[in-house]
């Protein structure tokens, strides 16, 4: 299994990933939630842009995202402090597929092998630093899950 010691330490590592997989045309970084902030803030600063905060909300049945970026012909790396069920990752992707979005990129820290098809069908790439396979829940791969840390 794979531990990472902070959020900041999962993205400083995503980044240098994110930052191999290719030329970004115009790049907006999305963290989305909380958590997923700040493992984005380091990819941002990486591509010398701003982190655009995005929410997953889920209300009765229905779930939905908080306003989107801009996102028209520009290359979006979505982030996340990793993939559990996949329902966030697979809203969001959705969303800006659906603004025009020139490429989308899903970064994550941490992946379950059976979510890699399915995201792989809605994203056009993936940055995985890690993929499981164990069920663990996200928080078993932070040494510090703690939000304010």
């Amino acid at each position: 299994m794979t531990a990472y010691s902070s959020f900041a330490e999962a993205g400083r590592l995503l980044a240098v990933e994110v930052l191999a997989s290719g030329r970004f045309f115009d790049p907006c970084v999305i963290g989305m939630n909380a958590r997923g902030q700040l493992v984005a803030s380091p990819v941002a600063r990486a591509l010398g842009v701003p982190c655009e905060p995005v929410a997953v909300l889920k209300t009765g049945d229905s779930v939905t995202t908080t306003e989107l970026p801009e996102t028209l012909g520009r290359t979006v790396i979505v982030v996340d402090d990793g993939v559990e069920s996949g329902t966030a990752a697979r809203v969001v992707g959705v969303a800006i597929r659906a603004t025009g979005a020139l490429r989308i990129v899903l970064a994550v820290p941490v992946c379950p092998q059976e979510r890699i098809a399915e995201l792989g069908a809605i994203y056009d790439e993936l940055a995985v630093l890690h993929v499981c396979a164990d069920g663990l829940p996200l928080e078993g791969h932070y040494l510090d899950f703690d939000l304010l840390s």
